[in-house]
């Protein structure tokens, strides 16, 4: 009997340390997997590193001491394939592929540009305004690859234009890729929110894409390529003042949506960009004031007295102060169109910036009760402000 517990005790041992092995060699592959990712492709620390780093520290032992035997190391080994397979792809080499870029007049477009002309990628950048500062910056500091356009995304002329160009310019490789990120942002209440002002955000943030895209698709199908539209966490979210701008990027995410399912045929690949709050041209004071003009302006006499002067101004005030909290680096938001862009397997959505992927992930199942107060709290219209005919 005692002989017969010595050998089940040597069984024992001798299956622990097998076991132990296995499980440290498929630590270590994991772990050397994911550090790869790291290096080669900007893995920044996020959810899926998160996840990563969990799986590393807490799986093993969960796995070696709850599970045990074979189905711990399948279960463990699974879970290390599982998190391995969310992580960014590796990139595709740049070669000759080109790309355009609309609104790279400032912020996130500028940025890109920039950004692609480092690594050698052939750009075409579209500028509202092709004699202004952004353009000037983009002429001084990138290399000739740099192609700059007149491309106003509402004027269908200049997007004949530039198609045009384009399609001399590519030749039989076609197209690579088009960001669409001209963008531009009213905060308005939606009776402050006259219909021209509405066409307006909706020509630029919604129509001016979906035209330039028909145009260029098959230029883009030549060269089985990519689409990034960019939308925002509005796209998701509905907040009190961004009413216009939700409503054209709740439009472009359908649009969005659609189009990347119809374009798999074709080879052509779609993703999204989701921006949560960035220090851009859109929310600097001299843009913001010339705004609040505009929505001023274009108000009927009745919506004066109702709201009245006062109201706006003090939540154009809010706003301006409440900038200084976004961030003012765009790298987030770059690194995820250079992914959509250029990696082996793009994601169909980008969420960007803190919180982002948790907020647009949990905000559609809360209750309405819930995701209103969510608002609410992220919402920038000062609590002690009233509009004129509530205060009289």
């Amino acid at each position: 009997m005692d002989v017969f517990n010595v050998d089940a005790d040597d069984i024992y041992s001798d299956d622990l340390i097998l076991y132990s092995v296995l499980y440290s060699s498929v630590t270590v592959v994991f772990a050397m997997a994911v550090l790869s990712r790291f290096l080669t492709n900007e893995f920044r620390f996020g959810f899926r590193s998160f996840l990563s780093l969990v799986v590393l520290f807490l799986g093993e032992p969960l796995c070696q001491f709850l599970i045990k035997g074979p189905g711990g190391l399948l279960t463990f080994s699974a879970g290390c394939l599982l998190v391995y397979s969310v992580l960014p792809a590796s990139h595709l080499p740049v070669g000759n592929k080109a790309v355009l870029v609309t609104g790279c007049d400032s912020g996130f477009g500028h940025a890109l540009v920039k950004k692609l002309d480092s690594i050698g990628m052939r750009v075409f950048a579209g500028f509202l305004d092709k004699d202004g500062l952004g353009a000037t910056t983009i002429r001084n500091q990138c290399s000739e690859r740099v192609v700059q356009l007149q491309l106003d995304v509402t004027n269908v002329k200049e997007i004949d234009a530039v198609v045009e160009y384009v399609r001399q310019a590519v030749g039989e490789e076609g197209l690579w890729g088009l960001v669409n990120n001209a963008g531009v942002w009213f905060f308005s209440e939606l009776e402050m929110t006259s219909e021209t002002l509405l066409q307006k955000v909706m020509n630029v943030n919604l129509f001016g894409p979906v035209r330039l895209t028909r145009a260029l698709l098959p230029l883009i199908r030549q060269a089985k390529g990519r689409i990034t539209n960019v939308s925002s966490l509005m796209g998701h979210l509905t907040m009190e003042g961004n009413g216009a701008y939700s409503m054209s990027k709740h439009a472009l995410v359908a649009y969005t949506n659609t189009l990347r399912q119809e374009m798999k045929k074709w080879k052509v690949l779609v993703s999204m960009i989701e921006p949560t709050g960035f220090y851009t041209d859109n929310i600097k004071e001299h843009v913001l004031r010339r705004r609040q003009e505009e929505i001023w302006d274009t108000l009927d006499e009745d919506s004066k007295n109702t709201y009245g002067r006062e109201y706006i101004d003090k939540i154009y005030n809010s706003i301006i102060i409440g900038a200084a909290r976004y961030p003012v680096d765009l790298t987030p938001v770059i690194r995820a169109m250079r992914s959509s862009l250029l990696s082996k397997r793009p994601r169909e959505r980008y969420p960007c910036g803190t919180g982002a992927e948790t907020l647009m992930t949990l905000y559609p199942i809360l209750p309405v009760w819930l995701a209103d107060k969510v608002s609410n709290a992220l919402g920038i219209i000062p609590r002690d402000v009233r509009p004129a005919s509530l205060i009289q």
